[in-house]
């Protein structure tokens, strides 16, 4: 079956936003959930750390399934499991079984999303799968913007045990279009059944440096939101005192800026080709970091300091993201699936490594974002730099 980018975009962008809503939605279900379940603040935030650590590691486990039996049959199974494990948590009775569903839950999420990117790479390739992969970069996008606020609707009028079932319902509605509108897109099969063969391909990938240079300018864009998911609690209730029930709509400006530039990056991979566009990104996320670091060093941390240069750096990262994807899968046809769990789990793993360092401190000011900012802004800036000189790498 052809699929027209529009077409794949509609298809697939589901598979990568039930990750982000599976986050999001959950978030102001948390502070109750100590009091109900008469445990500890440290349990209750595993519900989040549990989903996110499965997210990671799993889909160093499903990439290679779905080369060696294809991708539907993954990403339906994947899906069914999103779906049950939700009804699971929803029935939870218990903290321990709650964080178990989770970890089912994010397994399933990481098998849709990787999933989702080994398709785009299998029926496109170069600046097309760029363009495609920048779309999907928007899906992820609206979720800060949608999924908190819904979240809270549910849990106010139904309880907090409704947006799991949310969830449910929206995992048995992708199953049902998979399974209709979804051919199988992989053209050869990888047979090979041994844990070497699956090392041997993950070897293979670690030692392209074109996929190392794009997974770095893509991790050093997640791990810099990352970050700022992590700080902006701090920054904007405890230092700027900005109302808790008014933190949603200043939490929701890099979702906004995100998604603009998901859109725009994606409009421009065609036009000016995925090695522009990310070092177009990376100039705007060092240019952000820079701006915050002597905007902050000279007034010190206010409003318009912590919140403009990060909404610059939404526009860079999905620059970053989007033109990344497609760099680093290119390369890799036969075995798009396992390049694409490695490009994900990398990305989320630096990501928790950097926003767990950023908080090691009290966060005090606009600096450890700034910092991040600026490192990763520079070191994605000088990757670009140098793969200048040798554009022959990339097939465009």
């Amino acid at each position: 079956m052809q699929y027209t980018p529009l077409k794949l975009v509609l298809l697939l962008a589901p598979l990568v936003f039930s990750f982000a809503i599976g986050q999001d939605i959950f978030i102001p279900e948390v502070p109750q959930l100590t009091a109900l379940f008469h445990t500890t603040p440290g349990l209750v935030q595993q519900t989040l750390s549990a989903f996110m650590l499965a997210v990671g590691i799993g889909q160093l486990i499903v990439g290679p399934l779905t080369d060696r039996f294809g991708r539907k049959k993954i990403v339906l199974l994947s899906t069914a499991l999103f779906a049950l494990a939700s009804i699971g948590a929803a029935c939870a009775h218990s903290i321990l079984f709650l964080i178990l569903m989770r970890i089912v839950q994010g397994i399933g999420a990481c098998g849709m999303m990787v999933c989702a990117f080994a398709i785009v790479r299998d029926v496109s390739h170069g600046n097309e799968s760029a363009h495609i992969y920048s779309y999907l970069n928007g899906a992820i996008a609206i979720s800060p913007l949608l999924a908190p606020m819904a979240g809270g609707y549910l849990d106010v009028t139904f309880g907090w045990r409704a947006p799991f079932f949310f969830l449910a319902a929206t995992g048995i509605a992708i199953l049902g279009m998979i399974w209709a509108l979804l051919s199988e897109t992989i053209r050869e099969k990888n047979t090979k059944a041994s844990l070497r063969g699956t090392f041997a391909d993950y070897r293979r990938v670690i030692q392209n440096k074109q996929f190392l240079r794009f997974n770095f300018i893509a991790a050093s864009a997640l791990a810099s939101f990352f970050t700022f998911f992590s700080v902006s609690p701090y920054i904007l209730i405890n230092l700027l005192h900005v109302p808790e029930t008014r933190f949603g709509f200043y939490f929701a400006i890099i979702g906004m800026t995100f998604f603009i530039g998901s859109v725009g990056s994606a409009k421009l991979n065609l036009r000016w080709g995925m090695y522009k566009v990310a070092f177009i990104g990376s100039l705007l996320f060092f240019l952000s970091g820079i701006t915050m670091l002597g905007w902050t060093l000279v007034v010190g941390t206010s409003l318009w300091s912590f919140l403009l240069p990060t909404a610059l750096a939404g526009i860079g990262g999905a620059f970053m993201m989007g033109s990344s994807a497609g760099g680093a899968l290119e390369p890799f046809p036969d075995i798009a699936g396992t390049a694409a769990a490695l490009l994900g789990a990398s990305e989320f793993l630096l990501a928790t490594l950097v926003g767990t360092i950023a908080l090691l401190r009290p966060v005090n000011s606009n600096m450890p974002l700034a910092i991040v900012l600026s490192v990763f802004g520079l070191s994605a800036l000088l990757l670009m730099l140098t793969y200048k000189k040798n554009p022959q790498h990339i097939s465009i």
